[in-house]
């Protein structure tokens, strides 16, 4: 490095001794000429003839300055590989803590969620960042929130209205809503109950109607019914869709109807421990009476008192229908348009075509008689014999109606509808309707057991005959 120095401090007054000497011989001065070039002696030693040291120099400063330049970088590769690794587990480790807390909040919200779907209580989870999770789990204890909310008011309407219908009401918003719908409108009450409530104390009264309704209520909605009010002794029911689908609902209500009486006839054998009463206890016996047609269904009443309840001439049909059974002798009396629907799941036979307050044209009603396929060969002799005799009645032939009445009280003396129409034959007899009598009985007020044939003649539609399933 002190060569290098050296020559390039020389170098300069070597050059300027060299332009003078040029100069000299140029210009013919020898002599100046040689005592200028005796100058270039003190340059000998640095730019003699001989370089071989100085390329030697050269070639060991350009090593010792490629392999410094070679260290620098090294290290600076391994000072970015260095940095680049912490850079890296930083980022990890900052990536991996995000990554717990995240993984963490999500397993809470799937575990309470899980809760949820099995139907046990929620709690609401931890909100631990501000980041999406922390969103999820905001929105997620809104939800536990509102469940909890809906809950409670489940609980504490479900035992005064249909869980079903508090259900329905929550989840689709519809409380205001009423529409038309086909449905099956059920009527029952207890026979005799003023009587029955006179031999009994109120709290025994109270026990018999709660055991009693206890029992028609989970028979009800086993069969998908709606009960829609108590009435002293009585109950109103309807069946219709959602909660019935299709035109199942006649069908489901029918089917309840037969199931009560199984319960009731269990209930029975209770009433010495409900009344209090062990000897003589009260006989229980129940009449329904069930219609199908259209009626509004949705939220009626005012704005301090409302109830989910159906309206319409169904109703009314329903209610007239059950007190028929006084009329007839009969436990459970429908609608032909019920027993249309409801054929192929039941046994029935024909009572009546009848007409009655506030109603102008006839309704042909059935009996319901049990289970299809389940009639005995007694009962079901009884219901064609007893065919004959309604068709005989309704052509005004007198005496084949008598014997085939007559012959049903053969099968079974105590057929309230047989004796009834053989009164009705004896009476008419002597008293004869209209030559184009159609053969519907007009009955004035509901559980009339008088009234009289129907003068008018109704139109077809009205009166037709059903394709009874064989």
């Amino acid at each position: 490095e002190g060569s290098f120095k050296y020559l390039s401090r020389s170098l300069e007054e070597f050059l300027s001794v060299g332009d003078r000497t040029m100069a000299a011989l140029t210009d013919g001065r020898r002599e100046d000429a040689r005592t200028e070039s005796l100058n270039f002696a003190k340059f000998a030693q640095a730019f003699g003839p001989d370089l071989s040291d100085t390329r030697r120099a050269v070639a060991d400063l350009t090593e010792r300055s490629t392999r410094e330049v070679l260290a620098r970088q090294q290290l600076d590769t391994y000072l970015s590989f260095g940095l680049f690794a912490i850079a890296c587990g930083i980022g990890l480790g900052i990536s991996a803590v995000g990554s717990t807390r995240a993984i963490s909040g999500l397993r809470q919200l799937v575990v309470s969620a899980r809760a949820i779907e099995s139907g046990a209580e929620s709690q609401p989870v931890a909100i631990r960042s501000r980041d999406e999770v922390g969103e999820l789990a905001l929105s997620f204890n809104r939800m536990v929130e509102e469940l909890r909310t809906r809950e409670r008011i489940k609980e504490t309407f479900g035992k005064f209205v249909d869980p079903r219908i508090v259900t329905q009401l929550i989840g689709n918003g519809a409380a205001e809503a009423a529409e038309r719908r086909n449905l099956t409108v059920f009527f029952s009450d207890i026979k005799g109950f003023t009587g029955i409530s006179e031999q009994l104390t109120a709290g025994a009264v109270v026990n018999l109607l709660n055991s009693y309704f206890g029992e028609v209520a989970e028979v009800i909605h086993e069969h998908r019914g709606v009960i829609d009010k108590y009435i002293g002794d009585a109950v109103m029911a309807f069946w219709t869709p959602p909660f019935s689908s299709g035109d199942q609902h006649a069908a489901d209500a029918c089917l309840a109807a037969l199931a009560q009486q199984d319960a009731i006839e269990r209930l029975r054998e209770r009433l010495p421990e409900i009344t209090g009463m062990r000897r003589n206890p009260p006989q229980l016996v129940v009449r329904m009476g069930i219609a199908t047609g259209e009626g509004v269904v949705g939220t009626i009443g005012s704005e301090t008192a409302r109830s989910y309840t159906v309206i319409g001439d169904t109703v009314n049909l329903a209610s007239r229908i059950e007190g028929i059974n006084k009329v007839y002798g009969t436990s459970i009396v429908m609608s032909e348009e019920t027993f249309r629907l409801a054929q192929h799941s039941i046994e029935a036979r024909e009572l009546d075509v009848i007409t009655v307050a506030g109603k102008t044209e006839p309704v042909r009603i059935y009996e319901m008689l049990g289970l299809a396929g389940a009639l005995s060969p007694e009962r079901g002799a009884l219901r064609d014999r007893f065919a004959a005799g309604l068709a005989a009645y309704r052509h005004q032939a007198w005496d084949e109606a008598q014997s085939h009445f007559e012959g049903c009280l053969a099968i079974n003396p105590d057929d309230g509808p047989t004796r009834l129409f053989l009164e009705r034959v004896a009476l008419l007899r002597e008293t004869p309707p209209p030559a184009d009598w159609n053969g519907a009985w007009h009955l004035a007020e509901k559980g009339d057991h008088t009234g009289a044939p129907t003068r008018a003649s109704p139109r077809p539609a009205a009166v037709r005959q059903l394709t009874v399933r064989s």
